[in-house]
């Protein structure tokens, strides 16, 4: 982790790290790669898709270093989950750590990354630390919202404070529907 570039923002990426704490970041880490491994395998791109491992630690550098700085201008101490998945999945979009090591003809495969945020939103907004399941009549919702979150990851610019608005509303909608 000591070849990591420096941020002139926030002084070197070693001061993020003994931040969080070295054993922590590490967690972090294996973690984010374990849910990318997960999905690759779910989705089935385990053939031609893996988690670049490089890149993930770019993804969660990059993350850290927003969280730090929102904490200090706010002067928080923790921040919400909401903010958390919202600042994971837009340096996700942006960094892209799944790579192709083998390429199909499916043009869903060119934005594996997209998919691979859509994943982590509905699984953060859909389940919140507990199995839960759609009913049939929201099913086609359910459907439109995915390729309304597919289409925005792909074509606009990723912008974590529209996710974590777009996670409140998506959560916010699931208890008016109780």
């Amino acid at each position: 982790m000591s070849e990591i570039n420096q941020n002139p923002q926030i002084g070197s990426y070693d001061d993020i790290i003994q931040k969080v704490t070295p054993e922590k970041f590490r967690q972090r880490l294996e973690e984010l790669r374990d849910t990318a491994d997960d999905f690759i395998r779910e989705a089935g791109y385990e053939s031609y898709v893996y988690c670049n491992e490089r890149i993930m630690l770019a993804v969660l550098l990059d993350y850290y270093a927003d969280i730090f700085r929102l904490k200090e201008f706010h002067s928080i101490e923790k921040v919400r989950t909401e903010k958390i998945f919202a600042y994971t999945i837009a340096w996700i979009i942006r960094r892209k750590p799944l790579q192709f090591k083998g390429y199909t003809d499916e043009e869903k495969d060119i934005y594996v990354n997209e998919r691979f945020a859509t994943y982590l939103m509905l699984n953060e907004c859909l389940l919140c630390g507990e199995k839960k399941f759609v009913s049939r009549e929201s099913k086609l919702k359910l459907e439109e919202y995915i390729k309304m979150l597919l289409y925005y990851f792909k074509y606009r610019e990723c912008n974590p404070q529209v996710i974590e608005l777009a996670m409140e509303s998506f959560k916010m909608g699931m208890l008016v529907l109780k």
